[in-house]
This record gives C-alpha cells, sequence and structure tokens, in this order.
C-alpha cells in the first residue's frame, strides 16, 4: 500500500492532474504542481461516534507544508471541535495517514493507518490517545518496509485488534491496552483487509478483497477469526459475479451489515451494494439497484432496530465530478430514503456514525466549500436525511 498512490486516488480530483499547461515545459508544469499541492489539502478517513460525541481522523499537509500528517479532531455534538491535533511524522520524506479510528475503553481513542519512514518504505502505525488527545502510545507492528493498515476496533477486554496488508496479502494484528503485540496473522485469502469488527467472546469478522485487477473489480471474501487469530469461516461475496465490499459493520442482533460496490455483467461499470448476513455470514439479502447510474457506499452505521444507513459516492459523469449520498434502509433491506449532499465541485462521504439521540454524522472530502483546495468536511442529519448543521476545515 503505498503512501503516494493512495494519495493520488483520494484527491483525483486536484488541480495537480490537469494536463501540462500551453507554454510551459513538462519540468516547468512539474514543479509549479508540486509548489501548488505541497500545502492545503485535508481530507477525512473515518468516524467515530462515543454517546452525544464523536471524532474524526483523516489527515492533512497545511500544518506543516509537504508533510502529510494524520489529524484528529474530537467533537461535542456539534462543530467547534473541542480539540483537534496532528501526529506523525515531520521530516521531508516522510509522512502519516490517519485511515481508521476506534473508541477505547475510559474515553480514549485508538486510531490505525501507515507511515512513509522513506522513499519507497512503509509501515503500518498504531496510535493510542488519551480523552484529551495525548499519545499513550505508539507503535509499528510488522516487519519489512512494506505493510499498512486501514482496519481497527477494539475487542470485550480492550485489546485491539487492526487490519491492513502486509507481503501483499491480508494482516491482522491484535495488540494488548499497552501496545504490546500479541499476535499477528497472515491471510492469503485476501489481497487485503477492508474492514473489521469485534465479536463476542474475542472473534473477529473480517472483510478483504481479493483477485483485483487493472480493469473492473474483483471479489471480496469474509472471514470470522478466533480470538487467537485462525480462520474457521470464510464466505466468498458475491457468491458470482464481481463486486468489492468496503465497510463492515455489527448489527443490533450479532448480524453483519457490509457496503461497497457491484458491476454488472460483463461490464466495468459499477452500482452500490449493500449485503445483510446473519451472524454466521449467510447472506439474507442485498440491495443493488437497477439503472446506470454509478455509485459506491463507503462506510456504514445500524440503528437499535436493524436499520441501515451508508454513505458513499454518486458520479454525475464517469469516474469524476463526485457528490456525497447517504441511503438509509429498513433491517429487512426496504430502501426507505436516498438523498445527495455537497456543492457544484467534488464531494465524498467517507464515513458515518450515529449518535445518542440517532442523528447521523457523515464526514469526508469537499472541493465545493472554499475553505481551502480539498478540505475535511462534516455535517450532521436526521434519521430522515434532513441536514442539521455542515462545516469545513481546511489550511489554517
Amino acid at each position: 500500500m503505498l503512501l503516494l498512490a493512495v494519495l493520488l486516488v483520494r484527491l483525483n480530483w486536484m488541480d495537480a492532474f490537469l494536463p501540462p499547461l500551453p507554454g510551459k515545459s513538462d519540468m516547468e508544469w512539474a514543479r509549479e504542481v508540486e509548489r501548488e499541492n505541497s500545502t492545503g489539502h485535508e481530507s477525512a478517513e473515518a468516524v467515530i461516534a462515543t454517546g452525544s460525541s464523536f471524532s474524526v481522523v483523516g489527515h492533512t499537509n497545511s500544518r506543516q507544508p509537504g508533510i502529510q500528517q494524520a489529524w484528529v479532531l474530537r467533537f461535542d455534538r456539534a462543530p467547534p471541535p473541542r480539540w483537534e491535533r496532528t501526529y506523525g511524522k515531520k521530516k521531508p520524506g516522510t509522512g502519516t495517514l490517519g485511515r481508521a479510528i476506534a473508541s477505547m475503553p475510559g474515553g480514549g481513542l485508538i486510531v490505525a493507518g501507515e507511515e512513509q519512514i522513506a522513499v519507497g518504505r512503509f509501515q503500518g502505525w498504531l496510535l493510542a490517545l488519551s480523552p484529551e488527545g495525548d499519545v499513550l502510545w505508539e507503535q509499528t507492528p510488522g516487519h519489512g518496509v512494506m505493510n499498512g493498515l486501514n482496519a481497527v476496533s477494539v475487542l470485550e477486554d480492550g485489546s485491539i485488534i487492526a487490519g491492513g496488508d502486509q507481503d501483499g496479502v491480508g494482516w491482522v494484528v491484535r495488540m494488548d491496552p499497552r501496545g504490546q503485540q500479541l499476535w499477528e496473522a497472515s491471510l492469503p485469502q485476501l489481497e487485503h483487509v477492508t474492514a473489521l469488527v469485534s465479536l463476542p467472546a474475542q472473534r473477529v469478522a473480517v472483510l478483504g478483497t481479493a483477485e483485483t485487477a487493472t480493469v473492473g473489480l474483483g471479489s471480496s471474501r469474509l472471514l470470522l477469526l478466533e480470538s487467537d487469530g485462525r480462520a474457521t469461516g470464510e464466505k466468498r461475496l458475491p457468491i458470482e459475479g464481481r463486486g468489492e465490499l468496503d465497510a463492515l459493520a455489527l448489527l443490533p442482533d450479532g448480524g453483519l451489515v457490509a457496503t461497497g460496490r457491484r458491476s454488472r455483467p460483463d461490464s466495468t461499470d459499477w452500482r452500490l451494494w449493500v449485503v445483510r448476513m446473519d451472524p454466521r455470514g449467510e447472506t439474507l439479502w442485498e440491495h443493488v439497484p437497477e439503472g446506470a447510474q454509478m455509485e459506491a457506499g463507503h462506510a456504514v452505521t445500524a440503528f437499535p432496530d436493524g436499520g441501515i444507513v451508508v454513505v458513499g459516492s454518486s458520479w454525475r459523469e464517469p469516474l469524476t465530478d463526485q457528490e456525497a449520498k447517504v441511503w438509509r434502509f429498513s433491517a429487512e433491506g426496504l430502501l426507505l430514503w436516498q438523498q445527495t449532499y455537497g456543492g457544484a465541485e467534488n464531494d465524498v462521504g467517507d464515513g458515518i456514525a450515529r449518535l445518542a439521540d440517532e442523528s447521523l454524522v457523515v464526514v469526508g472530502t469537499t472541493t465545493s466549500q472554499d475553505a481551502g483546495k480539498t478540505d475535511l468536511w462534516t455535517f450532521g442529519l436526521t434519521p430522515e436525511g434532513q441536514l442539521l448543521w455542515e462545516e469545513t476545515f481546511g489550511a489554517p
């Protein structure tokens, strides 16, 4: 998982990727692009709710121009943030991405991501924070120089489970609450882990992608791991065809729900894909809408009654011009409402959480709000999808 490659994908609408301007040499254009994009870009990757408060993780290159740093913001019910801090490497040629966030017992936070420690060298990164944002411990589990973490959860005993990829295959690591590694597991069934959730008895449900290709989608696998990391169950999703699931959530009845995108037969296009499963991973229902609209789910959360809310993207033009979109489903899979959010430029919803009063918080990235080049974006919704508040955070 290459830090630079990831940034190019996530920020592919930036002016950095416009063709060279007329009359300029390639070298002049490249230098101008580097100067233009060395600062002023912020994004949110995930959000976690704790009662009536919520915390956001993402990254910024504005606090120290030219260096990507993980960025954590903690809010009460709505902006402004109670506090916000950056973490990670601070030397030129290095950088840190915050990918996922989870709540720790006592109100602390655990952040998972990756560090670039030198040119072409990357490693998984875990950071434990106090409720006030102070660093409790920081670890880089794994071996070698090509691994990363993009999913994290906390087990019943307070230990941490994180997933990503190492040596080209899926990888899961378990740490105790003090940051000491308990075990790690290589998952050759997967190319990388996209999401995971903790289950009763220190078990873990792991979602990942396999059989990826440069054109079209791969397929996904759901693995059930025991407390020692042994895989005791595996499901291919979809059973037939192609589709990639990016997010996973635990439901009140012990079942699971995942979301991502699924391709049409004999086509490289895709549509929103939502899969509801029982506790064993057996599919109960799927939602794949009709029509030609290109859409994908990026995150999912659940209501106490088993209802489901998905956030993702809808493309007004193929692979460009995105708008954030939210879908709400009943526990039985009935689409209750769907709504797009954002402005005239590109807007992406990457995370969603439900607060104690059942309102929703969405986080992502926008170029529509004029706070900077690409800005961290967050907004609140009623359970019916009405906008409660909206805020962006850009260059200081």
